[in-house]
Protein backbone atom coordinates (compact mmCIF):
# COMPACT_ATOMS: atom_id res chain seq x y z
CA UNK A 1 0.00 0.00 0.00
CA UNK A 2 2.89 2.75 1.14
CA UNK A 3 4.06 1.65 -3.00
CA UNK A 4 0.36 2.68 -4.40
CA UNK A 5 0.85 6.30 -2.29
CA UNK A 6 4.29 6.79 -3.65
CA UNK A 7 3.47 6.27 -6.76
CA UNK A 8 0.49 8.08 -6.85
CA UNK A 9 2.22 11.19 -5.11
CA UNK A 10 4.53 10.95 -7.71
CA UNK A 11 2.39 11.50 -10.47
CA UNK A 12 0.81 14.13 -8.61
CA UNK A 13 3.53 16.66 -8.29
CA UNK A 14 5.13 16.04 -11.78
CA UNK A 15 1.40 16.67 -13.02
CA UNK A 16 1.84 19.69 -10.67
CA UNK A 17 5.00 20.91 -11.48
CA UNK A 18 4.66 20.26 -15.13
CA UNK A 19 1.60 22.73 -15.11
CA UNK A 20 3.80 25.38 -13.01
CA UNK A 21 6.49 24.94 -15.87
CA UNK A 22 4.57 25.13 -18.67
CA UNK A 23 2.80 28.33 -17.25
CA UNK A 24 6.31 30.32 -16.28
CA UNK A 25 7.59 29.27 -19.90
CA UNK A 26 3.87 30.70 -21.76
CA UNK A 27 4.23 33.89 -19.71
CA UNK A 28 7.62 34.65 -20.51
CA UNK A 29 6.99 33.75 -24.02
CA UNK A 30 4.39 36.59 -24.14
CA UNK A 31 6.32 39.15 -22.40
CA UNK A 32 5.10 38.49 -19.32
CA UNK A 33 1.86 39.91 -20.41
CA UNK A 34 -1.16 38.09 -19.31
CA UNK A 35 -3.94 37.29 -21.64
CA UNK A 36 -5.50 40.31 -23.15
CA UNK A 37 -3.34 42.44 -22.41
CA UNK A 38 -1.27 42.07 -26.01
CA UNK A 39 -0.18 45.67 -27.37
CA UNK A 40 -0.79 46.31 -30.85
CA UNK A 41 -3.04 44.31 -33.51
CA UNK A 42 -2.36 40.82 -32.46
CA UNK A 43 -4.23 39.14 -35.00
CA UNK A 44 -6.76 40.10 -37.89
CA UNK A 45 -9.72 40.86 -36.10
CA UNK A 46 -8.55 43.60 -34.33
CA UNK A 47 -8.41 46.98 -35.97
CA UNK A 48 -6.58 47.54 -38.54
CA UNK A 49 -3.65 50.63 -38.66
CA UNK A 50 -5.65 51.22 -42.09
CA UNK A 51 -9.32 51.45 -43.35
CA UNK A 52 -8.39 51.31 -46.97
CA UNK A 53 -5.41 48.72 -46.73
CA UNK A 54 -7.02 45.69 -45.07
CA UNK A 55 -8.80 42.55 -45.08
CA UNK A 56 -12.99 43.09 -45.11
CA UNK A 57 -14.06 41.16 -41.73
CA UNK A 58 -11.91 43.55 -40.02
CA UNK A 59 -12.96 46.35 -37.11
CA UNK A 60 -13.22 49.22 -39.02
CA UNK A 61 -11.49 48.12 -42.35
CA UNK A 62 -14.03 50.41 -45.49
CA UNK A 63 -12.24 48.95 -48.52
CA UNK A 64 -14.41 48.25 -50.96
CA UNK A 65 -12.10 45.91 -53.93
CA UNK A 66 -14.31 43.15 -54.84
CA UNK A 67 -12.44 41.71 -57.21
CA UNK A 68 -8.40 41.00 -57.89
CA UNK A 69 -7.21 42.25 -61.09
CA UNK A 70 -5.46 39.32 -63.05
CA UNK A 71 -2.11 41.62 -62.52
CA UNK A 72 -2.27 41.25 -58.92
CA UNK A 73 -2.65 37.96 -58.78
CA UNK A 74 0.47 36.93 -60.80
CA UNK A 75 2.48 39.39 -58.99
CA UNK A 76 1.48 38.61 -55.57
CA UNK A 77 0.12 42.15 -54.96
CA UNK A 78 -3.43 40.91 -53.52
CA UNK A 79 -1.23 39.40 -50.50
CA UNK A 80 -1.06 42.96 -48.90
CA UNK A 81 -4.82 42.57 -47.83
CA UNK A 82 -6.20 45.26 -50.50
CA UNK A 83 -9.29 43.05 -51.50
CA UNK A 84 -12.17 41.94 -48.89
Amino acid sequence: MRMVKTTLLIILAASVGGTIIIAVGMLSASGWETPGTYKGTSDASHVPPSTTNCYSFQTGCTNTNSSIPPTDMSSGAYLSGNYP
